[in-house]
């Protein structure tokens, strides 16, 4: 083979190198290259797809902590309150009520306020025309004598036996309509439930003010 043939078949060499090259190789380089960038691309979508996934994540995390605090405190402010307004219930209930009793008890059943009480009651029934057919009764704790002592006479001359009689109340009087079968009744139970409405409000507010 001479010189000239053995260039000629180097130079076809080369070209099938090169065509091989420009039409195998650089295309795979080319589509390697983008094969590369898509998945790059790709695993970023992916990061940031899963990062804004967590900080989702994490957001309804905060709110839903932030919901069960504000549900826990209201729970507890609700819980505080019920407490508190028991606490009231039950001094009222052992200080006030039987404050408020005893003290009644104690002026009610004085045979001169009892004996006042009917007094007031007879003449109001006199104004109203309807001091006629009575009879008053006094607690049994009390002597029907001395009260009888402290009414004037007209007032005894009223009652049925021109006498006070003895009820079951421990405090205080009642006065009996014999005729029309009504009794004004101003006894300890009644004079308790008239005052404690008005003296509860005062009561609780000089107590619980602060």
């Amino acid at each position: 083979m001479t010189k000239k043939e053995l260039q000629t078949g180097e130079d076809k060499i080369q070209q099938i190198c090169d065509l091989l090259r420009f039409e195998t190789l650089e295309p795979a380089k080319i589509e390697a290259a983008q094969v590369i960038e898509d998945a790059m691309r790709q695993a970023n979508q992916i990061v940031e797809s899963a990062d804004q996934e967590a900080k989702e994540h994490l957001k309804r995390a905060h709110e839903q902590i932030e919901n069960d605090r504000a549900v826990f405190q209201s729970a507890l402010q609700q819980a505080a309150s019920q407490c508190l307004e028991t606490l009231k219930q039950k001094i009222q209930s052992k200080l006030f009520n039987a404050e408020l009793e005893s003290t009644i008890r104690k002026a009610a059943a004085n045979p001169k306020v009892v004996a006042e009480l009917i007094e007031a009651i007879v003449k109001a029934l006199e104004k109203e025309g309807s001091a006629a057919d009575l009879e008053a009764l006094i607690p049994q704790a009390i002597s029907a004598e001395e009260v009888n002592r402290l009414l004037a006479g007209d007032i005894l001359r009223q009652l049925q036996g021109g006498s006070v009689s003895l009820g079951s109340f421990a405090a205080g009087a009642q006065v009996k309509l014999l005729d029309q079968q009504l009794t004004l009744d101003i006894s300890d139970a009644v004079l308790k439930d008239l005052l404690a409405r008005y003296l509860r409000k005062d009561f609780r507010e000089l107590i619980f003010q602060a």
